[in-house]
Order: structure tokens, then C-alpha cells, then sequence
């Protein structure tokens, strides 16, 4: 039972706003006790399978077991974030505004968010993906118990997730782009994936918002690092190259490029590109410092 304190809930929504209606078709898994996380990311999991080439890495038992808390009966939403990595999803964080929410639902990115059923002092904490909006009704739609795409009213569902601190996040292939991302927020949500070592996974969704933000040079300098560190060098070289024709004085990737240069057999045209670097960051010197140590002693190929 949905439990809401006070009077009717007003709609939160301006009354000028031009939210349209959308309907997305994430299919329906029957919801289990303490088991909302790994069941609303099986949902979307099984909704990207059914449209893209993506296939999801854990089973529905293997969700289960990385997102339930036996002790705190549900799961955290930084074990559903973790379980949601594992299962090759990226992971992008809403921003907590209306706006942002239905961006992405007209792109039919459904949104996990989590919903807060009581009060504050007795919290009945509740992870569903959203999965629509009516604009005519007012209700968002919501695969939120026992029947597929319930319709909650606009007031309502506001109350509720603002108990949550409007929390919720966007489950993407890597090859997919949030409709509301920000190229530094969205660069944090793929390297994320790096850090759990699914480079691959990383790298494709580097490469997806460098079709969106092609001259973002952090987004370029994560891209050269991952090729570099799955030893795909002479892309991590075309990479910061192309970072030099944006930024011709950019430190680390003179240096970087440098390094390679040195492993691949061209020491001469190292050492001139780190002549070029201008900086006055004592760490960044001390970089320079130990890649030329390096080309003087001579560099070791790579392997």
C-alpha cells in the first residue's frame, strides 16, 4: 500500500509544461519480497537485450545475491549501482529534477528510482523502474507491484520520491548516451566501468560520447589511457594525437605520447615533445622528469 501523509498531493509539474506522453516496453517481472533492486535491473536489463546488441553478464539469481542485505532486509543503492556495473550496464545518476526524468523517458530510457512508501520516521524503502508518463491522466507509469505499467498520479509520485532525495539512475548499454548527460558526469559514470575492469565496455562508451562532445579532451585523455592500458597502442597513439591538435601544448598527452614513441622505437622524436611542455605543476614536472629518465636509460618495448 502506497502511504502519504496530508492532503492530496498537488501536481508537482509547471503548468505550462510540454512533458508529452511516452510509453516504454521493459518487460515485467512479477515482484519478489526484498528483492525490488535486482528485479528492477533484470527489467531493464531484459528491455536493452530486447532492442540492442547488449547481452546481460549475471543471471537474475546472480542479481539477487550481489544486491540483497540479509540483515538490513533490501539493498542499498550503492549495491544496486555495483550489481548493475557487474551486469555490463552503465550507470549514469539522474539529475533530481523533473526535467531530467523526462528527457529521458522521450528518449524511452526507462529510469530506476527509488520511492519511499511511508514516512520518513518509518521509511518502506522501494526500487521500480519508471516506465512511462500520461500526460492527459497525469500519472506516471511504473512497474511498481503486482501489474505491469501501474499508473501513479503525478502529486503522488512526487511526495514519494521526494522522500528519497529524488534518486534515481539511468541503466545504459555503454554504446548508449543519457538524453540529460553532461560530458564530465557521464565521462565519471564510464570510467566507473574501467575501474571494475570492463575496459571494453568503457571504451565503447568513451567512444559514444565523443560522438556527442567530440573535442572533450578529458573524455579523449580517458579514451588514449584505456586503449594504452589494454595495450591497443597505436590507437592510444592516434588518440592523443588527435588531443594535440585540439590542445597543441597539453601536457600529459606530450608526455604520454612520448612514452610511446620511446617504447616504439622513436626515443629522437620523444624527447622533442617533451622539450615542448610548458608547466609549472610540481606533479606533472616530476612525470616529465621520470618519462625522460626513462628514454635516457632506454625505454622497454612493450611486450
Amino acid at each position: 500500500m502506497i502511504i502519504s501523509s496530508g492532503c492530496a498531493p498537488k501536481n508537482p509539474l509547471p503548468a505550462n509544461n510540454n512533458y508529452s506522453s511516452y510509453k516504454i516496453d521493459v518487460p515485467f517481472v512479477s515482484p519478489r519480497s526484498e528483492l525490488c533492486a535486482s528485479t528492477s535491473i533484470e527489467m531493464v536489463s531484459s528491455y536493452w537485450k530486447s532492442i540492442t546488441a547488449y547481452s546481460p553478464l549475471l543471471t537474475l539469481a546472480e542479481l539477487d545475491e550481489r544486491t540483497l542485505i540479509p540483515a538490513k532486509g533490501g539493498t542499498l543503492q550503492i549495491e544496486l549501482i555495483a550489481a548493475a556495473r557487474a551486469d555490463g550496464l552503465l550507470v549514469y545518476p539522474l539529475e533530481a529534477t523533473f526535467d531530467a526524468l523526462f528527457s529521458e523517458l522521450s528518449e524511452h530510457h526507462p529510469v530506476i528510482v527509488l520511492l519511499n512508501r511511508s514516512y520518513s520516521w518509518y521509511p518502506l524503502w522501494h526500487y521500480a523502474p519508471i516506465t512511462g508518463y500520461d500526460a492527459k491522466a497525469q500519472t506516471i507509469l511504473m512497474h511498481f507491484a503486482d501489474t505491469p505499467n501501474e499508473a501513479v498520479p503525478i502529486g503522488t509520485f512526487a511526495a514519494l520520491w521526494e522522500r528519497s532525495g529524488n534518486w534515481g539512475v539511468v541503466l545504459l548499454p555503454p554504446g548508449q548516451l543519457p538524453a540529460s548527460a553532461t560530458p564530465e558526469k557521464f565521462l565519471r559514470s564510464a570510467y566507473d566501468l574501467e575501474k571494475t575492469g570492463m575496459t571494453n565496455e568503457a571504451i565503447i562508451a568513451y567512444k559514444s560520447a565523443l560522438t556527442r562532445w567530440s573535442d572533450d579532451i578529458p573524455t579523449l585523455f580517458a579514451l588514449g589511457n584505456a586503449y594504452y592500458n589494454s595495450h591497443q597502442i597505436s590507437s592510444a597513439e592516434r588518440v592523443y594525437r588527435e588531443i594535440l591538435l585540439i590542445d597543441f601544448k597539453n601536457p600529459f598527452a606530450l608526455n604520454n605520447l612520448a612514452d610511446i614513441l620511446c617504447r616504439t622505437g622513436r626515443s629522437d622524436e620523444a624527447l622533442k615533445l617533451l622539450e615542448q611542455i610548458e608547466t609549472d605543476d610540481i606533479q606533472m614536472q616530476s612525470i616529465i622528469k621520470a618519462t625522460r629518465e626513462e628514454i635516457d636509460k632506454g625505454c622497454a618495448p612493450f611486450q
